[in-house]
This record gives structure tokens, C-alpha cells and sequence, in this order.
């Protein structure tokens, strides 16, 4: 189990986007063992999770979300939580940290959104985000796996990782990071591959990737407010997955969104609000979801209300207007009973499953 502690006292810590993140010192001792090299000669691919290596197959979903959230492998997860607790969501380490992936009360406080820190699944989702705003804090170092980054940021806290502008030369943590991508490899990987951040890839059948070549940035449910937006109800509770190419940076015009599936489509509106340029779409597969697409680039879409089309029809351009700070593609979906033309919050669903059964994600 590794031990971390919080760095309050001396005031280190870092802040994100408005929201400060505590810095971790390392595990306990190393009982004198060398520091082995960092890692294998290959990485895990993005779609390669061995199931059948999870302890507990209830908790694979969650793990797959929160890798989808972090934008990192979900084996890299699974070797994480082994290495942290030994899948044991009732550990507690001598310095305080709790559960399954071992987080300190204040961190805690932060990532886990008001849920208990020994439930298991709510701790794999504190896991996805906490790796996801790691990220971010060190994405300026360039010239080493980012995904070795992250989680030498996770042990020795993000603030180290900065002042070395890469993993720390601290026994601990290399050793913590060489774990990680060990475990991955050997016991969690059913497939080894090129290292690199974690691609959407098309699906099989009827659908397909609204966004191809996209990661994403943002899950559904409650999150911090995003840094540069207008923080209201709606931007602290996620009503759906934010996806983007990284394009359009400079122009707010990025890549082409596609239809998913066959639809038909409800609403075209320009520059709705909040909303930005949005299109609502009932898909003509059963049961019939109703998707809704905001942000797209002004004068970009494609498509007009009640036209029919084919999965893979361009619907628009990635784009940035309304409530948005950088181009992507805000993605919902809602039962299939409500409203087609006007969205209600109350009837939106987490897209993730329904995009991993049918091979999105």
C-alpha cells in the first residue's frame, strides 16, 4: 500500500484552474531496494484492458469510464489501484489515506464528490478525475511519456514533477512509476503497443464516432468549474462528454462532427446561448436516443430540421461559441420519451455506456 501525506502546512500546493491541488510526498521506505528502469519496452494499448485480470469484474465499467475521463488506458488504472491499496477498497495507510485508490481526507474532499472514500467505485471515479486535472497541471513538460509524467505527479505530487520538468530523481518514485507500467504490461494488458495518450476509435455497425480522432476532456456529472467559463448549475453538473481534437486553438474551428448513427434531425439552431450553434438529432435506431450537439463553429452546420441522414454525414465544424473556452464537441444524450426540440437536463443520461457497448469508446 503506498502512504502519501498532504503538504499543508508549508502552504505547497498547486492551483488549477481555480482549484487547488495538494502535493504528495512519495511512499515510505523502499526497504533499500534499487530503483528499477522506468518501465517496459512497450505500453498497453487503449482498448486492451484484461477483464478477466480485475479482481472484482463489477468495478470494470467504472474503471473503463474514469480511464475514458483521464484519457489514459484503463490498464494503467487497474496497475495503479494494485500498486495503491492491493484492490482493497478498506485499506487505510499509516499516513491516512483511504480506500481503493488511496486518497488523503483534503484530496478527498476535492475528487470525490461527497461520497463515502471506501466505496470502490467512487473511488476509481475520484481516481479518472484526479488524472485528468494531473494532466493538465503538468502538460507543459515536453520530451517524456506523459502518461509516466502523470503518475509521477500522482506519487511525488505536481509540483516536483514541474521543478524537474519530468519524473523526479527520487528512488521512491521511480520505482512507484516502473510499477505501474510493469503491472500494466504484465497482468492487465491483453495487447502491447506504442506508447501515446488514449485514442476514440470508430465503432463497428451502425455507429459510429461523432468526433473521430478525439479524446475526452470532459465526463459526465459534477466537475469543477471549467477555468474561463461562466460558472452557473449547468457547468458544475455536466450533462454530457466533452470531446476534442486539440484543433482549431487559435481559429475556434477544429475538426468535422459526424452524425453516430442514422438521424433525423430535430432542431438547427445558431448560436443558441450557452448552447453555442447546437443541432438535436432523434437517432432512427431503437430505442430511439435523442442526441444534442452544442458548440459548433459559426456557420459551419450542415444540416437542416427534419432531413434524414446516414451515420458518418457531416453535421458541422468543432467549434467554441457559446459558453466555452476552447473547440470541442459537447455531446448529450436524452431518453428517448422527452422532448426532441427543446433539451431538459432532467432527461439527460451518461453517454459513456451506451458508447462502450456499441464500441465507441
Amino acid at each position: 500500500m503506498i502512504s502519501r501525506r498532504t503538504l499543508i502546512g508549508g502552504g505547497a500546493g498547486l492551483v488549477l484552474g481555480g482549484l487547488a491541488i495538494p502535493l504528495f510526498l512519495g511512499p515510505g521506505p523502499n526497504n533499500g531496494q534499487t530503483p528499477e528502469a522506468l518501465g517496459p519496452m512497450c505500453t498497453p494499448t487503449g482498448k486492451g484492458l484484461r477483464v478477466e485480470a480485475v479482481e472484482h469484474r463489477e468495478w470494470v465499467p467504472a474503471l473503463q469510464a474514469a480511464a475514458l475521463m483521464a484519457g489514459i488506458p484503463a490498464q494503467f488504472l487497474a496497475a495503479q489501484i494494485e500498486a495503491e491499496s492491493g484492490w482493497n477498497p478498506d485499506a487505510v495507510s499509516s499516513a491516512g489515506a483511504r480506500g481503493l485508490t488511496q486518497f488523503m481526507p483534503g484530496t478527498w474532499d476535492q475528487y470525490g464528490n461527497g461520497a463515502d472514500p471506501f466505496d470502490p467505485v467512487a473511488g476509481i471515479q475520484a481516481q479518472g478525475r484526479y488524472l485528468h486535472d494531473l494532466q493538465e497541471a503538468i502538460a507543459g513538460i515536453t520530451g517524456e511519456d506523459p502518461q509516466r509524467l502523470v503518475f509521477a505527479a500522482y506519487n511525488a505530487g505536481p509540483g516536483t514533477v514541474l521543478k524537474y520538468s519530468g519524473i523526479p530523481p527520487f528512488r521512491e518514485t521511480q520505482s512507484y512509476v516502473s510499477k505501474i507500467f510493469d503491472l500494466a504490461q504484465r497482468v492487465y494488458s491483453a495487447d502491447c503497443a506504442g506508447s501515446g495518450p488514449l485514442e476514440l476509435r470508430p465503432g463497428e455497425g451502425s455507429w459510429v464516432h461523432p468526433l473521430p480522432h478525439s479524446r475526452i476532456t470532459s465526463g459526465y456529472g459534477h466537475r469543477p468549474c471549467p477555468a474561463g467559463a461562466t460558472c452557473n448549475q449547468w457547468t458544475t453538473f455536466h450533462y454530457g462528454l466533452d470531446f476534442s481534437t486539440g484543433r482549431g486553438r487559435a481559429t475556434g474551428r477544429g475538426a468535422t462532427v459526424i452524425a453516430p448513427t442514422p438521424l433525423r434531425i430535430t432542431l438547427v439552431q445558431e448560436l443558441a446561448g450557452g448552447y453555442g450553434s447546437r443541432i438535436m438529432a432523434r437517432c432512427l435506431l431503437e430505442p430511439g436516443y435523442i442526441f444534442d450537439f452544442h458548440h459548433f463553429a459559426v456557420g459551419s452546420m450542415l444540416v437542416r430540421q427534419q432531413q434524414e441522414i446516414e451515420a458518418g454525414t457531416p453535421l458541422g465544424i468543432e467549434g467554441s461559441t457559446g459558453n466555452s473556452t476552447a473547440a470541442h464537441l459537447h455531446f448529450q444524450v436524452i431518453k428517448p420519451d422527452s422532448n426532441d426540440q427543446r433539451m431538459i437536463h432532467a432527461d439527460t443520461i451518461d453517454p459513456t455506456p451506451i458508447l462502450v457497448e456499441k464500441g465507441i469508446l
